[in-house]
């Protein structure tokens, strides 16, 4: 019998452990914030031994970042010819991947976290808020070049009006992801309003 015949069924130990810590790291930022997270509690909660995390990760700052890549999920950039049917399919991916990673309980805790410390900012930056900003960004410099928006458009002003009130909403209503992510149509149609070049007359 080859090794590969003896191996149990399921995940392989390394994978199964590696799993467990990272989803011990987010439930404990989740309940206890970066600040008072410990490497200790990582490896209590995950069952695993102290030396199987530090072969992974030699420091809170590494294994953090490596949790938030797990809770991050790469997402498709749209391209559908229209700004309103690319906005609506990032805002249900984005949703609909919030919901799969339980985000109600986890985003909160760290935008409080991120704007008291820059170690944190820094992770929470590149990991988790410049990835969707890319997504906004690419979909409305296609509009422009389209002719859907003006040309002096500021593409990164307008990525902080369409997503500032959502994250408003979400914060205000516990995390309710529904309620939060309502009126992203009709961000989109007002600021349209204003962002769209003059009709020509005919």
């Amino acid at each position: 019998m080859t090794a590969v015949e003896r191996r149990p069924p399921g995940r392989p130990r390394s994978e199964r452990s590696h799993l467990a810590i990272v989803q011990a790291t987010l439930e404990l930022l989740a309940e206890v914030g970066y600040q008072r997270l410990t490497m200790e509690q990582v490896q209590r909660r995950a069952g695993v031994g102290k030396a199987t995390i530090y072969r992974r990760w030699s420091s809170k700052p590494e294994l953090v970042k490596a949790a938030l890549q797990h809770f991050s999920i790469e997402l498709p950039i749209p391209d559908t010819g229209s700004l309103a049917e690319d906005y609506a399919t990032i805002a249900a991916a984005v949703v609909a991947a919030a919901k799969d990673r339980d985000a109600a309980l986890l985003m909160p805790r760290l935008l409080a976290d991120a704007s008291r410390d820059p170690e944190l900012h820094a992770l929470f930056y590149a990991q988790l808020v410049e990835p969707r900003r890319r997504l906004l960004r690419v979909a409305l410099e296609r509009a422009r070049e389209r002719g859907e928006l003006r040309a002096d458009v500021d593409i990164e002003l307008t990525i902080d009006m369409l997503v500032g009130p959502i994250i408003y909403r979400f914060l205000i209503t516990g995390g309710d992801l529904g309620p939060a992510a309502a009126p992203a149509p009709q961000l989109l149609a007002a600021l349209l309003a204003g962002l769209s070049p003059p009709r020509r007359a005919r």
